[in-house]
């Protein structure tokens, strides 16, 4: 049998497997996104519709599938909410006995079976490791990278948003690190918890990167989403000596205790991106309103955007604004 004659016949196929693989999960996160743009709008119903969008390419995605459950319970129609409820901890959702979308079923039987039977499982997940994703160009791991650490949201985890970056190692050199969040909320829900362990976590990560790769020390770039877009802005004034720049996006707080910090991160010459949706709640805007407005007032180079149409969700360009905010940053660089 000709083997060089075969390898040219199932490549093809091959690649046209990754393409629609690819295609599946970047339509399921499409979706993902207009369905958490959906309910943080109050449109439970149409975050309904989204998330069966984005289940129908990835039906393993937790946090579609955890937000139908609320977007049900909000909604009062008690046995979906409790049927979805039960396959997110299916998934993987152990912790969500403190999210108020659920207080329309928290009073059923139902509910407190589920509860029970995540609780015995928190136990479980809690004894398991769970070690950065890392996405890494092709090449020698010997040759100096840029590095992007990009920190997923409250409840979220590091494979779910790892597939958000897939497409920068190849495109723009970097390796991608994903850390989970050191407080275990489930096998696929985690939390960053306090800044002290946010700021271990990351560091950690960091040193175990540069032990396996040869690492660019000056382009190393922080970015995060909700939660993890709070620690972009706390751990890029804390660590600015770290990062070259720093990517937060949908971020719900800013400690303005660190404005003392401010003026080392502008000698450092740190730059930060700034991503909102023009649809999130007030309040995380004019959070991000005021940290924007301190870094600007202390001379740190910081770009603004907010996107028309977007709830708490990446841009739904997400790939084009990523790379956008990497190669401003990259611009400020000695």
């Amino acid at each position: 049998m000709n083997r060089s004659l075969v390898c040219l016949v199932i490549l093809p196929f091959a690649l046209a497997a990754a393409t629609a693989a690819a295609q599946s999960t970047d339509s399921a996160r499409t979706y993902l996104q207009r369905g958490n743009t959906a309910i943080f709008g109050g449109k439970h119903q149409e975050a309904v519709e989204q998330y069966a969008r984005a289940l129908r390419f990835d039906p393993n995605l937790s946090g579609a599938v955890y937000n139908t459950a609320c977007a049900y319970s909000l909604m009062g129609r008690k046995k979906e909410a409790v049927k979805w409820l039960s396959r997110a901890v299916d998934l993987g959702n152990y912790m969500f006995d403190n999210d108020g979308d659920f207080d329309n079923i928290r009073g059923t039987r139902e509910y407190a079976a589920l509860r029970k039977r995540a609780d015995k499982l928190l136990g479980a997940a809690r004894a398991k490791p769970y070690p950065p994703v890392i996405l890494a160009p092709a090449g020698d791991p010997g040759t100096p990278r840029p590095l992007l650490v990009a920190l997923h949201g409250y409840g979220s985890n590091a494979e779910d948003f790892s597939r958000a970056f897939t497409w920068i190692p190849n495109r723009l050199g970097y390796i991608v690190c994903c850390p989970y969040g050191p407080e275990v909320m489930g096998m696929t829900s985690f939390s960053w918890g306090g800044t002290d362990d946010a700021e271990r976590r990351v560091r950690e990560t960091i040193a175990d990167i540069r032990r396996r790769y040869a690492i660019d020390t000056t382009r190393i770039i922080l970015a995060g989403f909700s939660q993890g877009g709070g620690y972009a802005y706390d751990l890029g004034l804390r660590l600015s000596g770290l990062f070259r720049g720093a990517i937060p996006m949908g971020a719900g707080w800013f400690d303005t205790t660190l404005a003392a910090r401010i003026p080392e991160a502008a000698r450092r010459g740190m730059r930060f991106v700034v991503m909102l949706g023009a649809l999130e709640h007030e309040e995380r805007q004019a959070v991000n309103r005021d940290a924007v407005r301190r870094l600007a007032a202390g001379d740190v180079a910081v770009s603004y955007t907010l996107y028309p149409g977007v709830g708490h969700a990446l841009p739904e360009d997400r790939d084009f604004e990523l790379e956008r905010a990497i190669r401003w940053i990259e611009r400020g660089r000695p």
